[in-house]
């Protein structure tokens, strides 16, 4: 028995194990995560088969309406499966809709064989309002009925909803040890760590480098990042200075963001980096593939060492950058959520160089936004040199 054991009892190395445990459920995860996106596509386009049968009842397609329901209760059957284990905690809701569209499916799914043109009109009605491309208005409901969002596009989009926040506070959540993460040299950058969950890394190793970053997503964010002057100290004036002492003097956990480091969880075509900049906090999630439908991009961004009026005043211009850029925005208090989905590789990579820049262009921004009309100089300054 080691001389460690002896006096405390178990092994020095089970300190470590924590941590590995953390490792391999974010691997674990973002393969779960692969699923679901897998699943949720082939749905989606079993779905618009459908919907393209039941529009045209004389269509070839329309004698396998059963086949196709059968095959899509099967994707969905799994996409369900997989979620299950995926989310901390399943909404109800969309259980109960999933239980409400599967028996549908079931019931149509049981037409054995071709249909024939006339016993179109039954498959028809049994499926009436679960394959509309919108949902239907929701209104109150008495308990034990339908819910009110019950058709096959709104299930899939909610699905898609507890997929993405479920990946996007991966990151937040992490209790990754530096001995268990690999620490990413920029020589300009705050330190980062970094988690390989899929191909993200070129090689493993204790400290990484630039050329070994093989994510895609996250290269192009980091060029971006490089690709603008570190902003120097913004020049605060009296009250900007008088907020930020009071602010930091009176939170309690003010300084402990100074503390935090920033976690990159990479894979190949995937990246979840929560970046910590002195006193405000950003976590950018990005999924690039060859597949649009399924490409995303988010960009959440908090706090700040100012006044809540300046640091929501640098969310403002944030905001009036990404909306101009596309990007779905809303803000709660100091706190600024957007997003991004559908567009294809290029413009995905592009637009998370120009977040790159706007990361580094906002640094300390809040310090120095006394008043309102100073907002949309800076909006038209970014636009007109960083994008």
């Amino acid at each position: 028995m080691s001389l460690w054991q002896r006096f405390f009892g178990k092994p020095r190395e089970s300190a470590t194990a924590p941590a590995q445990g953390a490792v391999a459920k974010y691997c674990d995860k973002y393969a779960r995560f692969q699923e679901l996106v897998a699943a949720s596509e082939a749905s989606r386009q079993l779905l618009s088969r459908l919907q393209e049968a039941l529009a045209n009842p004389s269509s070839s397609e329309a004698t396998l309406v059963p086949q196709l329901c059968q095959t899509l209760l099967q994707h969905l059957d799994r996409a369900m499966a997989v979620l299950q284990n995926f989310c901390r905690q399943m909404p109800p809701e969309l259980v109960q809709a999933y239980e409400v569209l599967a028996e549908r499916l079931r019931q149509v799914a049981a037409a054995n064989g071709p249909v024939a043109p006339e016993a179109m009109a039954a498959l028809q009605a049994c499926l009436q309002g679960a394959v509309c491309p919108q949902p239907p208005a929701q209104t109150p409901s008495a308990p034990g009925a339908e819910p009110g969002f019950c058709s096959l596009p709104a299930l899939l989009a909610a699905i898609d909803e507890a997929r993405l926040a479920e990946m996007f506070c991966l990151s937040l959540r992490a209790q990754v040890s530096k001995k268990q993460a690999a620490s990413l040299v920029t020589g300009r950058l705050v330190p980062i760590l970094v988690v390989d969950v899929g191909g993200g890394l070129s090689r493993s190793a204790p400290t990484v480098g630039l050329e070994d970053i093989a994510s895609v997503p996250f290269q192009a964010l980091l060029k971006g990042m490089l690709s603008i002057p570190w902003p120097k100290a913004r020049p605060v004036d009296m009250k900007g200075f008088i907020s930020v002492v009071g602010v930091t003097s009176t939170t309690p956990r003010a300084e402990d963001q100074l503390k935090k480091i920033s976690l990159a969880i990479l894979a190949r075509d995937y990246m979840n980096f929560s970046l910590c900049l002195g006193y405000h906090a950003s976590t950018l999630e990005a999924y690039v593939s060859d597949r649009p439908p399924c490409n995303y991009l988010r960009f959440h961004y908090q706090g700040g060492a100012a006044s809540v009026e300046r640091r929501v005043r640098r969310l403002r211009l944030i905001s009036g950058i990404l909306t101009r850029l596309g990007f779905q925005v809303n803000i709660t208090g100091d706190l600024l959520d957007g997003r991004k989905q559908g567009d294809d590789p290029e413009a995905c990579l592009k637009l998370l160089e120009i977040l790159g820049r706007l990361e580094v262009f906002t640094k300390q921004m809040d310090m120095v936004m006394s008043s309102d009309e100073v907002i949309f100089g800076y909006i038209e300054d970014f636009l007109a040199h960083h994008c």
